[in-house]
């Protein structure tokens, strides 16, 4: 979860492009059991999560609704309401609060008319990976400056415009290897992120042991392997087109641990970070 400090909200609210649409809260929260949340007031933001696995439920406007895998529910700013995960099969949820002058558009745009969207956005589990959901707080786990806070706002926006066309096409439903295919374009365009296995799997729609021989099938390599692997090769990139020192190198592309960091790349390229560096390309 990474949540803007009160200093930085208030400072971004007056940026020109900010000011249309600024996340101020975001997070995932796995297989959160006793996640309750009650709002007799509302928020001062917007809300929209969407639940990727388990379930739960949502109170509003006198109404309670079920949540499921594939549904998309948006909590409008200033109106009361409470959710929470389901006791015995807990969610998980992928989740952003927001403000903004082009908030209300965008609700419109989803299909939810007025301040009391009616019912949850029903999506196929297998399309979830396609909303790309987790850059919007990937985006704020690297900063505060207006450039990623732009960026966090992009993502969103971009969730947004994936939701309408998931929610308006028609046609076959993927396949768990297009699936699989999805999940590792997202490894490969931010290796960075801490990933568990069980993330990767119900992003994909899939089983724990049928998720891991699909991509081992697709790419030779164990999930947490590939990601590893795509650390290392940032981390190439980084050694040769940059003056920073090795550990800040680790630290950019993932690694809490430096020494861990020189193990894995060693393992991987048969040289310690410094050897590497030093090493005449063609």
């Amino acid at each position: 979860m990474v949540v803007l400090p009160a200093p930085i909200r208030l400072s971004a609210s007056r940026h020109p492009l900010l000011r249309q649409l600024l996340v101020t809260d975001a997070g995932y929260f796995p297989r959160a059991s006793g996640h309750r949340v009650e709002r007799p007031q509302g928020s001062s933001t917007h809300l929209v999560f969407v639940c990727l696995q388990g379930k739960g439920w949502v109170r509003r406007g006198g109404r309670t609704e079920a949540i499921a895998p594939g549904d998309v529910a948006w909590l409008p700013a200033d109106q009361p309401h409470a959710y929470g995960s389901d006791p015995d099969s807990p969610w998980t949820i992928v989740w952003a609060h927001f403000s903004g002058a082009e908030a209300e558009a965008w609700m419109h745009e989803l299909g939810w008319r007025g301040n009391d969207p009616a019912g949850p956005l029903h999506l196929a589990s297998a399309d979830l990976a396609e909303l790309e959901f987790d850059r919007v707080f990937d985006a704020l786990e690297h900063g505060y400056s207006v450039p990623q806070l732009l960026a966090a706002s992009a993502a969103l926006r971009a969730t947004f415009c994936c939701v309408i066309r998931l929610t308006q096409q028609s046609g076959a439903p993927r396949s768990a290897a297009e699936r699989t295919a999805l999940v590792r374009a997202q490894l490969v365009r931010n290796p960075a992120r801490s990933y568990r296995l069980s993330e990767l799997a119900t992003t994909a729609g899939l089983s724990v042991p049928h998720f891991s021989l699909l991509f081992r099938q697709q790419t030779g390599y164990a999930p947490i392997d590939f990601v590893i692997r795509q650390r290392i090769r940032a981390a190439c990139r980084l050694l040769d087109t940059t003056p920073q020192s090795v550990t800040q190198i680790a630290t950019e592309v993932g690694f809490s641990d430096p020494y861990y960091f020189s193990r894995a790349f060693r393992r991987v390229m048969g040289h310690s970070p410094s050897d590497y560096r030093r090493t005449v390309k063609a």
